[in-house]
């Protein structure tokens, strides 16, 4: 009797010391990742700061490379800071927003008017919706978003020297900057700006209007899209009054539509007229 009590004591000691193995050390991996945990030992500090993406990687959120590889038509979430907007209609809208590691577009995001009044230039939202890949364009339709702490304006990167290379593909859908530029003519020989591609398009208040600039004798279009410009008039009246030849910074977001196709938000003329977007 004495012997079996001391083979059950001693089998039961075993199943603890089993049930404290693989399963406490997974509950204690899950405290490393977690920000209230509390730090048990010294190492844990510095392992939490060499890999901080596995707290991201829990909440569902990717990182811009992560976007980048998804496949089309794929589910993503991402992060980052309202640029700019456009019109909202059909209860959805455009948008630009863009963060540390990259920038996106979203083509078609859902939003009431009041929803909407919330993405200030600058918000930090949280974004869930579908990777798309449209004649050459990256973007992200279908979506959702959340509003969250946080606020970042990015600063335009001067892509000029870029125009006409590959190397501009890298910095699709940020805010970017073209200085320098020489306005040239239209196809039709005569005309600085079109409303439309082709000139056609109807006289509505959103119609798109596409100019063409060039640098280094490389020309390149651009469209200016009146509901993404806060200023909006400011920057119509500037690029109506453009003339061949006339010198101009511009400021905007570089879309890719069968190419590079930047929108744009700001013109600044050689005699220092300024319209800005934000």
């Amino acid at each position: 009797m004495r012997n079996t009590l001391i083979v059950l004591m001693i089998t039961a000691a075993v199943m603890i010391c089993t049930g404290c193995g693989p399963a406490g050390k997974a509950a204690d991996q899950a405290k490393e990742w977690t920000d209230t945990a509390e730090t048990e030992t010294a190492a844990l500090p510095a392992l939490a700061a060499e890999s901080p993406q596995p707290a991201e990687k829990m909440s569902g959120v990717m990182s811009f490379q992560a976007f980048l590889a998804a496949e089309d038509d794929s589910p993503v979430t991402v992060e980052g800071y309202v640029q700019a907007k456009e019109a909202r209609r059909d209860g959805c809208c455009g948008l630009y927003m863009q963060n540390e590691e990259g920038a996106y577009y979203l083509s078609r995001l859902r939003c009431s008017q009041q929803e909407y009044d919330t993405l200030k230039t600058g918000r930090k939202i949280r974004v869930n919706g579908y990777k798309s890949h449209w004649n050459d364009a990256i973007e992200i339709s279908d979506a959702s978003f959340t509003l969250l702490e946080g606020n970042l304006i990015a600063e335009a990167e001067d892509v000029t020297a870029l125009i006409g290379s590959d190397a501009l593909r890298r910095h699709q859908n940020e805010k970017v900057a073209f200085s320098g530029m020489t306005v040239e003519v239209m196809p039709d020989g005569h005309s600085v700006w079109y409303r439309g591609w082709d000139n056609t398009a109807p006289a509505e208040e959103d119609s798109e209007l596409w100019f063409r600039a060039s640098s280094a004798g490389t020309v390149c279009d651009f469209t200016v899209k009146p509901s993404l410009c806060e200023n909006r008039d400011e920057v119509l009246e500037t690029l109506q009054q453009l003339q061949a030849g006339d010198r101009v910074d511009l400021t905007g977001f570089l879309r890719f539509y069968n190419g590079a196709l930047p929108r744009i938000t700001a013109i600044t003329q050689s005699e220092g007229m300024l319209t800005e977007a934000s």
